[in-house]
This record gives C-alpha cells, structure tokens and sequence, in this order.
C-alpha cells in the first residue's frame, strides 16, 4: 500500500499536548474542589455518566456482535456527542462524511459514497431525498432521536444486498432498555461568526425532547415520544473559477485546453466568481415507538419516524469573463482586452421530508426456534423551487471591461478590472432572463420480511441457522420545471440599476469585493409589476422520468461456534427488475420511451470469529455485494440545471450495470478494562464502478448557444481499495486522582485505491471517486464530578472530486481539511446539565484545486466558527 505523505499531517504530539494542557487548566479547581469531597461519590460519577457512559456502552455494542461494525452511542442524557447525526458518524474508524455548506451531511464507508451504502432506521429502509440518488442526508435525521448509531462493515446474508462500503442503521431509544420512565429535554442557542451580512440575521436554536416508559400489569407495554426543531441561519462567502478551471494560450494568445499540445503550458483561471450565500434552515422531527413484550418469548413494536429540513437560501454571485486573446502574459500574469460582467441572484428553497412506518414481531415459538418479521413503508420527498436573475454586460462593448489577471498566488488569483467603475455600475447590466424553476422528486418503498432462525446451544458448541426473504417495491418519481422571462431591450430596456442593491462590505479571502448585487425584493417586486411585459418560454420537460425498481431476495446462513471459534457462510440471491418511463424529443416533438431491465446476483459469504481470550477478538471475512446505479443514472432523461450562472445538463445512462465487489478483512481486537484497541484491514475488487463524466459542450438551453457543462454517468473500467484502520478508546481509570478522569477516543484510517476511467481523451488512473488518502479522528475528554469537557479534531486527506472528460489537467481535488471542535459541561443538579460548545474552531474553510500539480483554484469556501451553549435536563 503506497501511504499518504505523513508530512501533510497533523502531529499528534503537538495535538495531544495542546487538548491535555486546556483540559488540565480545566480540570484544575474542579479537582481542588473534590479534594474535600468522599472519595467513593466522585469516582463513581467519572465512571458512569457523560461522553465515558456513552464510550463504554458502544465498546460493548462492538464486542458483542459477530460482524466488523463500529458504534457511537448516545450519554446518559440522551444525546450524541454532536448535534448533526452525520458529524457524529466520523468518529468510527473507516467513515468520512461529505460535507454540503459547511454541514456533515453524507457518509462515506471505506470509500464507498453514501448512495452505494444502505442507511435504515432501526433495520428500517429509508427513503432517499436526492434528485436522482440513493443518498440519505443524515442531517435530516434529528441526533437526539438516536441512541445510537452502527455501521456494519462486513455484511451477513441475512443484510441487504446493496451494502458494497456497509449499512449504517440509526437505532431509536426503547422504553424497555432505561429500565425506568425517563424524560431527556435540550434547549441551545448558537452563534454563527458568519450571519446577517447580506439577507437574514435569524437566531439560531435547539430544542428536542424524548419521553418513554414502560406500563400495563407486568410492565409489558412500552412506550417512546420525541420531538425536536433547529433553526439555523449562516452566510458562506466563496470564490471559484469555471469548469474546465484552468486554460492555456498559444503562442498567438488564442485560448486552448489545459496541456493542449499548442498551449504554453501557463495556467490561466477562466473565470472569476464571487459568491455570497445567506441560508436559514429549519430542522423539525418527530418519532414514537410502541412496544409489547408480554413474555420473553415475545415481542411486537409498531414505530414512525418524520423528519423535515427546510434550507432557505440566497446566492449572490458576481463574475467576470475573458473575452478573445490574452495579451502581454508573462508566468503569473497578463491581460484581456475585452471582458464580460455577469451579476446573477438565485433563491433555491430546498425541502427535504422523509416518514417511516414500521410494524414487525419476534416469537420464540419453540425452543430453538424463532420467527420475526416486519412490514416497511418509507416515503421520501424533495422539493426545490427556485427563483433566479441574472443581468449581463454587452458583448460588443466588451472592450468597457478590459482586466488584467495576477496568479502570483495560483489558490488566489485576481482579476483586476482597467475600469472598475463600469463593471460596477449597475446601468451596464442588461438583464438576461428572470428564471422560475422546480424540481421534485417523490419515492415510495414498501418492503416486507421474514426469517426464521433455528439456535441450539449444546455447550461448548452452538449450531445457527437461518433463512429468510424480502419483497421490495420502490417508485420514484422526477419532475424538472423551467419558465424563462426575457425582454426586448429596445423596447423595454431593463437594467441592473432598476432592481440594485449594496453587496456584503466585508472582502471575500480578504481580495474580493462583490458589489454591486442583485436586490431580490426589488427584482420581485419590478418583475411582479411589469410581468405582461416580458416574453415567456417553458422549457420542455425533457427531464422527467418516473422509474419502478422491484427486488425480490432471500438467503440463508448458518454459523457453528466450536470453543473459541464461530464460523458462518451462507448465499444471498437478489433479482431486480427495473421499468423507466422518460420523455425524449424527437423530431421537435415531445415522445414517452419506456426502458425495462433487470439482473440477478448471487452474494456468498463466509466470516469467523476468534475469540483467544475473553479480551481478544480476531474477526474476518469474505464478502461479496452490490451497488445498484442511482434512480436518475437509470432513467436515461435529460435534465438542465443551474449553478448559479453555469447551465449543467445531466444526461442518463439506461445502459449502466450496478457494481459488483467483492470484499476481504481481518480484524483484531483488544479490550482492556475501560478500553478498546483495534487494527483492521480490508481489500475490495469491484466491477462496474459508476462515477460522473463531466464534459463541456456549446448548446441552446434556452437562452442561445452558450458552455455547458455536461454530466454524464459512466461504468469504470476497474477499482481495486486496499486501506487499514486502528483505533483506541481508552478511559484512564488506572492513574491516580485527578489524573483518573481522562480519556481518549481516535482512529486513523489509511486508504489505497486505484481506479481506471474511460474519457474522451483515453484511460485515466486516479483514485477512487470522493476517497481520501487518510482520515483521523482524535477526543481527548475530562470528567471528574459535575465536571467533563472535550477537544476534538478531525482531519480528512484530499480526493478526487471531479473527472473533466477531455482535460485530465482540469479534473478537480478537495485539499484534506482539519476541524477542531470543544465542548464543557457542568453537571448543576442532579439532572440538570449546563454546557457549553465551539465548533470549527480552526475556521477551516473548503478548498477545491485543479490544474496541474493540483496547484490552481477551483473553489474556496469559508465557514467561521459557531458557538452553542445550552441546558440538558435528565429526569
């Protein structure tokens, strides 16, 4: 395995000292306070309560199960270590997670981005809310509705089939494992550094609760409420160039693709973009569970989960654009005669909804015997309404906005306009269209199962068994909308300078000013006004697409435990069929094609578990599974979109195949006392991987022929992933008082892989498709009374994030990334808990690079810091 460049790391020397010094500052009077206090009382409370309770709890998830899996559990008053559900998934040894503005939102499992890998809400199948994907956001899912959260690495027959990275399942709390009625209420209210510059200034706030108990004669009912809202309001100003990012000149100054045979081998931005985005969120969720157990041979639930996002958001954005030849260049500089000025407003209202409906039973019907079942209905819904203007300089006075380029910096190039006053003087921007768009996508799931399990304990020796099957039927509907608003400007001229209005002061990195801006009131209320005055065009519903996917599964499985080894094998069988309705123009005319498809696989397995003393484990496996391409890749529609100013046209592919891996690990574990010790590695060959081709081609989209950039899903011709993961979870109960209050919990996690891309240009080498190098996680927490903190860090390596089709040197990488978040509490009463959190304490920002060397822009982002304090009751 060729390992990552250990220089581009945090040391952990220079880590570990830091957390320990702020937490000894910390720990200092608490520790004088306890001095005089029982010596009995302030151990116990560092043994059984907070982020310790909540470390032990998953150690013991960890070693009971038979599969490679990793857990994070919620504390003793009934949270997560983070708020966002898919924050807290990163501290599991394997498991990065994508980040959307800023926000944790989609695990990545060994590699694998979150659409190939099964997410479910207590075994239960969740819906996807993505435009064509399988994707689950995990931020939609409330954290405080969790009691815990595993991801299963080395999947079982009896697990679902389209699992290539693993299954990561969100367990909801029961009444019956507090053991007593119980109430956990939160209430928190945050601080954005970045809030109120350009749109809405909105407080930002928690609150959720969760209730349960059991009742009935023998307590044989049970019973879980919970409830919980999060508003949150931030601005992230950005700067990025084009795609294709970067471009050369010949040596007549004539524009050509990066490393093109006549190009001078300078890289030049292609464009320069500012972007301001303002988004308020709002998060609600709800869910209960009803349960009966009137024997232990069994039981019944019936449970529902509901969950809302709602992101409101305000893209500003300034451009500008070279027009015809460079001129006077030198390395890292030159100038453009002629140049254009693109000023755009989007307000893209994002809704996310996602129910679960669940009913199932377990029945020890005769000794060793054991049926259970369940009945699944999962609906998931998004919704994107957008409202969009831009506004546009004059070509043929292009040579008003003539600029010169400075790359002494190639992450920060500036454009520097010979005129500033008239690329910012809102009379020179003639409008280009006012926009109506929507895009909506509804899926419905309806799945039912059954096993039957045969367990006969002889002894020292164990035989299991069991079989079962599934039935899943999943519809998903697309609709794309697009009304486009034009003006004849001789006859109704219709500049910048009617809609107007003050961009952020604040200078974007410290270089940029975007100024002017759109005012998206005023541009409503112009628009509202004189709406019998603009020229109407609805675009074709070319994107449409409506695809039904039927699976049909069974399997079996049998494990036999001989002393200190278990060993199971066993065969899934999945058969899927596929039917999608789309609409294509032929001939100008608007035409319903139907494409129908299918394909079988068979998935063997074989596990073992060694157990060479009660504190050591070895675990490993042979795997096999599958990735089925995401709903819109299969649909075979044509869907135009906009990045701000930049028309994307998505193409389908109805000729994709699903992946095929097939996966090996071993895995060794040590449990000390109050600790966990852990090495794993693993291997996957799969077929058919899918990833995006991007390309760039000059279309009519409706509103003349311009750049697009076009996407298009695509099989790769092979991947092969080898990695390892270590980790260590270690309370420090053995030192002496005070000392006797630390712990830490870290893992690293070090991938290979090595992938072949089919292009335009020829078989491309690069990595995987969104898989970092390296990602580690390292807590270091103190808790001792009343009194517990934590510093955290997070560091995620560098990947590949986009393949340009026909310019290997403009394909796209996301640098690693460090994120150091903290937290205090303090235990007030018995069951009230005050705290106190930071969060990105660093202020990391994303950054995106392309170019050769990886060394020139693509897109930077900032964040700043968000500060939380609250008050937990726990009754």
């Amino acid at each position: 395995m060729t390992l990552p460049n250990p220089s581009r790391l945090p040391r952990p020397d220079v880590l570990m000292s830091a957390s320990a010094l702020v937490l000894a500052a910390f720990a200092g009077p608490v520790s004088a306070a306890d001095a005089d206090a029982p010596e009995g009382p302030a151990v116990e409370e560092v043994v059984v309560t907070g982020q310790r309770e909540a470390q032990r709890a998953a150690i013991a998830v960890k070693r009971d199960e038979f599969v490679v899996s990793d857990v994070v559990s919620a504390d003793d008053i009934g949270k997560l270590p983070d708020h966002n559900t898919a924050a807290a998934l990163r501290r599991i040894p394997g498991v990065s997670i994508m980040e959307d503005q800023g926000e944790p939102r989609f695990p990545t499992i060994r590699g694998l981005r979150s659409t190939y890998n099964r997410t479910t809400v207590d075994g239960a199948i969740v819906g996807s809310v993505d435009e064509s994907g399988r994707t689950v956001p995990l931020d939609i899912v409330p954290s405080v509705m969790a009691g815990r959260l595993e991801v299963i690495k080395t999947v079982t027959p009896e697990n679902d089939g389209n699992a290539i990275g693993g299954v990561v399942n969100v367990t909801t709390r029961s009444a019956f494992d507090a053991g007593r009625p119980f109430l956990n209420a939160m209430a928190s209210y945050g601080h954005y550094e970045r809030h109120g510059d350009v749109r809405n200034d909105k407080p930002a706030f928690r609150l959720a609760a969760a209730a349960g108990r059991t009742f009935g004669a023998e307590d044989e009912w049970g019973v879980v409420l919970g409830a919980s809202f999060e508003q949150l309001d931030y601005d992230i100003p950005q700067v990025e160039s084009q795609d294709p990012s970067v471009r050369e000149y010949t040596a007549a100054g004539a524009p050509v693709s990066s490393g093109a045979p006549t190009g001078n081998g300078i890289q030049v931005p292609a464009f320069q973009r500012l972007f301001w985005y303002n988004n308020t969120k709002q998060r609600k969720g709800v869910n209960g569970k009803v349960e009966y157990r009137p024997t232990d041979d069994f039981r019944a639930e019936i449970s529902g989960l509901y969950a809302k996002m709602e992101d409101d958001e305000e893209r500003i954005e300034n451009r500008i654009e070279p027009l015809g030849n460079v001129a006077n260049q030198t390395p890292t500089s030159g100038a453009f005669a002629r140049g254009r000025g693109v000023i755009q407003l989007n307000q893209p209202i994002t809704t996310r909804e996602v129910d679960i409906g669940r009913a199932s039973f377990t029945w020890a019907f005769a000794p060793a015997w054991t049926a259970d079942g369940d009945l699944i209905v999962s609906e998931a819904a998004l919704d994107v309404p957008n409202h969009s203007v831009e506004f546009r300089t004059v070509d043929a006075q292009g040579a008003n906005y003539a600029f010169n380029y400075d790359t002494t910096n190639p992450l920060f190039p500036v454009f520097r306009p010979i005129n500033d006053t008239a690329f910012r003087t809102p009379a020179n921007y003639n409008l280009q269209q006012h926009r109506d768009a929507l895009t909506a996508t509804n899926e419905q799931s309806y799945q039912g199962r059954f096993n039957l399990a045969f367990d006969q304990d002889q002894g020292d020796n164990n035989l299991k068994a069991k079989v079962g099957g599934v039935v899943r039927s999943t519809l998903r509907k697309f609709i794309s909308r697009q009304t486009n608003y034009t003006v004849n400007q001789a006859t109704f001229p219709y500049t910048l300078a009617a809609v107007a209005g003050q961009g952020p002061r604040e200078l974007i990195a410290d270089r940029y000013l975007l100024n002017p801006r759109i005012d998206a009131d005023l541009a409503r209320e112009f628009f509202n006004t004189n709406r019998a005055r603009f020229n109407t065009t609805v675009a074709a519903p070319t994107g449409d697409y409506k695809v039904k996917e039927d699976v049909l599964a069974g399997y079996a499985q049998a494990s036999y435990e001989f002393g200190p080894f278990t060993v199971l094998g066993g065969v899934r069988y999945e058969h899927t069929d596929i039917r999608a309705n789309v609409n294509r123009v032929a001939a100008g005319v608007l035409t319903p094609v139907t494409n129908d498809g299918g394909y079988s696989n068979w998935m063997p397995s074989a596990h073992l578990q060694w157990k060479l003393r009660d504190d050591l484990i070895v675990r490993a496996a042979w795997t096999n599974t599958i990735g089925r391409p995401d709903f819109g890749q299969l649909a075979g529609a044509e869907n135009v979109t906009f990045d701000g100013a930049q028309a994307i046209l998505s193409r389908g592919n109805p000729d994709l195949k699903p992946r095929e891996s097939e996966g090996f690990d071993l895995s060794v574990e040590f449990y000390p006392p109050d600790g966990l010790i852990s090495l794993a590695v693993f291997h996957k060959d799969i077929k058919n991987e899918i990833f995006t081709l991007t390309s760039t081609e000059l279309l009519n989209v409706g509103r003349g022929v311009e750049s697009v950039q076009v996407r298009t899903a695509r099989n790769v011709e092979s991947v092969k992933l080898k990695g390892l993961e270590f980790g260590v979870q270690q309370a420090f109960t053995f030192l002496p008082a005070p000392f006797d209050g630390f712990g830490f919990n870290g893992n690293v996690t070090l991938v290979d892989s090595d992938a072949t891309y089919i292009t335009s240009a020829g078989r491309r080498k690069r990595g995987l498709f969104q898989q970092p190098e390296i990602t580690t996680n390292e807590s270091v927490y103190y808790q001792r009374g009343p009194f517990e903190a934590r510093v955290s860090h997070n560091y995620i390596g560098g990947f590949l994030e986009t393949i340009i089709d026909a310019v290997p040197n403009s394909d796209q990488y996301w640098k690693g990334r460090h994120s150091f978040d903290a937290s205090v509490s303090w235990r007030v009463r018995e069951n009230f808990t005050i705290f106190a959190e930071g969060q990105n304490l660093s202020n990391t920002g994303r950054q995106e690079v392309t170019g050769p060397n990886q060394r020139n822009l693509q897109e930077w982002a900032n964040y700043g810091r968000t500060y939380w304090i609250g008050l937990a009751a726990s009754f």
